[in-house]
């Protein structure tokens, strides 16, 4: 009876690297690379700045970096406004669409800083309160209840920037953005198939 539960674990393990085989190598690559920066180590947790978070996730939220929150959108055929920039010469971007996608970098960075400092303050403070010995379930629920909602404001600022960022573009750029992030063999998504059928860069 007890070996059943091992064959389970092995029988899943099994499948799950089938899948992942499955996977187009750039996509896995590109996935795992984003989540090799959202992936919270232990170890490299215990001796960061605020236990509990470690230190490139903090870094990120400083530098009002994505840090994993807008992998909906952009796993999705959504893409970033700082990876577009970075391929706007492989893209063919044009001088409109440069400007444009710069504009909404250039007003979400500020406002991810803003919040990811925020975030960090209330994270420090709840590290404390435990470290201290001074917190209770009701100075708990608080603590939470303030740092849920400035992640969702947060949250809320990145994947706003790609719902806009994939307007600007037209369904073909959109594909071969997918194709040089890796996320896909360049089928167009159903938004890019019903929402942007007559879009046209700007020159």
């Amino acid at each position: 009876m007890q070996k059943q539960p091992m064959k389970l674990i092995t029988l899943a393990a099994t499948v799950f690297f089938i899948i992942l085989m499955a996977i187009a190598p750039a996509s896995r690559q590109a996935i795992a690379q984003e989540v090799a920066t959202t992936t919270l180590s232990a170890y490299d947790a215990i001796d960061s700045e605020i236990k509990g978070i470690d230190p490139t996730t903090i870094d990120a939220y400083r530098k009002g970096e994505g840090a994993g929150l807008a992998l909906p959108a952009e796993l999705n055929g959504y893409p970033g406004p700082r990876h577009v920039l970075d391929l706007a010469d492989k893209l063919s971007l044009t001088t409109m669409q440069r400007a444009q996608i710069q504009a909404l970098y250039n007003a979400m960075k500020p406002q991810a800083i803003a919040l990811g400092t925020q975030l960090l303050g209330k994270e420090a403070a709840l590290e404390k309160g435990f470290h201290d010995g001074t917190l209770d379930e009701q100075t708990l629920q608080a603590s939470l209840s303030e740092i849920g909602t400035i992640q969702t404001q947060l949250q809320f600022v990145h994947l706003r920037t790609h719902l806009a960022t994939v307007k600007i573009l037209t369904p073909q750029q959109v594909m071969l953005y997918n194709q040089l992030r890796g996320y896909a063999s360049g089928t167009l998504h159903a938004h890019d198939q019903m929402q942007m059928p007559t879009a046209q860069p700007t020159p």
